[in-house]
C-alpha cells in the first residue's frame, strides 16, 4: 500500500507579451476546490501559485516575449522543501503548454519519486500530447474533484486505473484514456474552495484581476457549470460539460457569507459561464443578495447570457450591487450568429438591453469574435457598426482563434484554412491563424485596425468633450502592436 501524506497543487508562471502583458493574478478557483476536496480526504494539501509570487519576476524567452512568475530555482526549492508525494499541475491554455511540459520535468528532476498529475482544459483537450512527456504520470480530464479523489485512493491502494473517469494514464510503454463520462449532478455536494489555502488575501489590492477591480478586497465565485449554448469557438464543454447545472441560492449566499465575514471580501466576481442562463434563479439570487444586505458590488468577467435576460432582471442585477454587466454578442451580423457562430441570440433583444442600461445607468460591455470561417468583410464591419450603435465604443474584440477541442479548429483543419503551420504558443486571441477564400489574414488585421478607427471617431462624435481622452484610450499601445503585427505578417 502506497501512501499518500501530501499533495501540492500548482499554477505555473505564464509567457506574455514583453510590450503589452496580457495577463494578470487571479485566485486560483479550480485549485481551490480540489484542495477542499483532497483536504476532505485527511490529506495534507498546499497551493503553489507560481504567477502571484513571482509576480515582479520576468525572463525574457524571446525578442517579444516574456515569462512572469517565480525562476526554476525558486519552484524548485519549494517542491523540495515540500517534499509532496503528489504534485498537481494545472494546465489551462494551450499557448502555455511548454511551461506545463517544462514545468513537469523541473518536478520530476528535483523529486523523481514523486507522482504527477496534469488537469486543467488544455490537458482535457490534449490529454495524448500530456502524456508523451515522460515526466507526466496522469492526466485528469474536465472537472476533476470526484476523480481525483478517486484516483489517490486507487494509487493508495494499489487498485486498478480503467475506471477512474477522464483518467490517462501510461502502462506498458502505451497510452491508455478514460471516457469523461461524470459530472457532479448536485454542486452543493462541493466543499467551497479552500480560501484558507489559496491565501485569498495574497491577491487583495490588484488593480487587475480577469478585469479591472473595484474594491481592494475582492474574490471569484462560482455558482453553476455548463453551457446550454454550442459556440463553434469554445471548447467549455469539454471541461464542464453541456448541461446546464447549479449551485442552490441558499448555498451561493453562504459562500458569500463566508468570504464577507471571514475575508472581509467586497467584491465579487461571478465567473459563471453563464450565471443568469435560469431566469428564475438567477432572480432568486440576486433578490436574496440584497435582502441579506451582503453589501458586495459584483460583475460577470466571463458575460451573461442575453437570451435569458430582460429590464427586470438588469434592474434586480443593479439592486444588488451589479456595476458592470458584459454581454457576449460575438458578432453584429444576425446571420453569422445563428450560421456559424450558433449562438442562441437576437440582436435585437441585445440592443434593448443595452439600451436599458445606460437609462439605469448600469454599466455595459460587449465581447465581439471577427475573423469567423464564412464571415465576410461586410459581416465585420457590421460587428462594428452594431457596437457603435448601442454606444459601446470599446467593445473587447477577439481574432477567432481555432483552439483545440473546437468545432472552429475542425473546421479550419478539414478546409484547410490555417494561415500557417501552427505551433501551440500561436493559440491567442491576436495571432490571426484563420485564413479563408473571404479573407486573407493581412486583409483581416487591416479591417480589425481600421474598426477601431472607426469606433474612436464614433465615441468622439458621440462625446465631444472628452474626444483626446477616448482616442489616447483607443489607441494606447496601438501603433506598437500595429508594428509587432506587420513584423509576424511580413515574416
Amino acid at each position: 500500500m502506497k501512501q499518500i501524506r501530501r499533495v501540492l497543487l500548482i499554477a505555473p508562471p505564464v509567457m506574455t507579451f514583453r510590450q503589452n502583458r496580457d495577463i494578470n493574478p487571479m485566485p486560483p478557483m479550480g485549485l481551490g476546490y480540489l484542495a477542499s476536496s483532497i483536504e476532505g480526504m485527511g490529506i495534507e494539501v498546499e497551493i503553489l501559485d507560481c504567477l502571484m509570487e513571482g509576480w515582479t519576476c520576468e525572463e525574457r524567452i524571446g525578442e517579444h516575449l516574456i515569462r512572469v512568475g517565480l525562476c526554476d530555482d525558486d519552484i524548485a526549492s519549494r517542491v523540495a522543501k515540500y517534499n509532496a508525494d503528489v504534485i498537481g499541475i494545472a494546465c489551462q491554455f494551450s499557448r502555455q503548454n511548454q511551461i506545463y511540459h517544462d514545468l513537469l520535468r523541473l518536478v520530476k528532476a528535483v523529486k523523481p519519486e514523486t507522482i504527477t498529475i496534469a488537469g486543467g482544459a488544455h490537458a482535457t483537450v490534449c490529454p495524448e500530447e500530456m502524456l508523451k512527456n515522460e515526466a507526466c504520470d496522469y492526466v485528469l480530464c474536465g472537472e476533476a474533484e470526484q476523480s481525483l479523489r478517486d484516483l489517490l485512493e486507487r494509487l493508495t491502494r494499489e487498485e486498478g486505473l480503467s475506471e477512474v473517469d477522464g483518467l490517462g494514464w501510461k502502462s506498458g510503454g502505451e497510452l491508455h484514456l478514460n471516457p469523461k463520462t461524470g459530472w457532479v449532478e448536485q454542486l452543493d455536494d462541493i466543499a467551497f474552495p479552500a480560501y484558507h489555502i489559496m491565501k485569498l488575501e495574497r491577491y487583495y489590492g490588484l488593480p487587475a484581476s480577469h478585469g479591472m477591480r473595484h474594491r481592494e478586497r475582492f474574490s471569484p465565485v462560482v455558482t453553476s457549470r455548463g453551457c446550454p449554448a454550442r459556440c463553434t469557438f469554445c471548447s467549455a464543454h469539454r471541461v464542464w460539460g453541456r448541461k446546464y447545472r447549479v449551485r442552490s441560492v441558499g448555498n451561493v449566499i453562504e459562500e458569500m457569507r463566508l468570504l464577507r465575514d471571514r475575508y472581509g471580501v467586497q467584491e465579487i466576481m461571478f465567473e459563471d459561464d453563464n450565471v443568469t442562463a435560469n431566469r428564475k434563479r438567477a432572480m432568486e439570487l440576486f433578490s436574496r443578495i440584497k435582502e441579506e444586505r451582503l453589501g458586495f458590488v459584483w460583475d460577470t468577467p466571463n458575460g451573461v447570457g442575453a437570451w435569458s435576460i430582460d429590464e427586470g432582471m438588469l434592474e434586480a442585477m443593479k439592486a444588488s450591487g451589479c456595476l458592470r454587466v458584459n454581454f457576449p454578442v460575438e458578432s453584429g451580423s444576425q446571420r453569422v450568429l445563428d450560421t456559424i457562430i450558433k449562438k442562441p441570440l437576437k440582436l435585437d433583444h441585445v440592443r434593448r438591453l443595452i439600451v436599458y442600461c445606460q437609462k439605469i445607468g448600469l454599466d455595459c460591455g460587449m465581447f465581439l469574435v471577427v475573423g469567423m470561417p464564412g464571415e465576410t468583410i461586410p459581416d465585420i464591419w457590421a460587428s462594428f457598426r452594431f457596437a457603435a450603435s448601442c454606444r459601446c465604443f470599446e467593445p473587447h474584440i477577439s481574432v477567432a482563434t481555432p483552439y483545440p477541442g473546437t468545432d472552429l479548429y475542425d473546421t479550419c483543419r478539414e478546409n484547410g484554412y490555417l494561415s500557417r503551420e501552427v505551433r501551440m504558443e500561436d493559440y491567442y486571441t491576436r495571432s490571426f491563424l484563420i485564413r479563408t477564400p473571404h479573407w486573407s489574414v493581412r486583409k483581416l488585421a487591416r479591417t480589425l485596425f481600421w474598426g477601431r478607427v472607426y469606433l474612436a471617431i464614433r465615441a468622439a462624435f458621440a462625446e465631444p468633450a472628452s474626444m483626446m481622452t477616448t482616442v489616447k484610450k483607443m489607441f494606447a499601445g496601438g501603433f506598437r502592436r500595429a508594428k509587432f503585427l506587420s513584423q509576424r505578417l511580413t515574416n
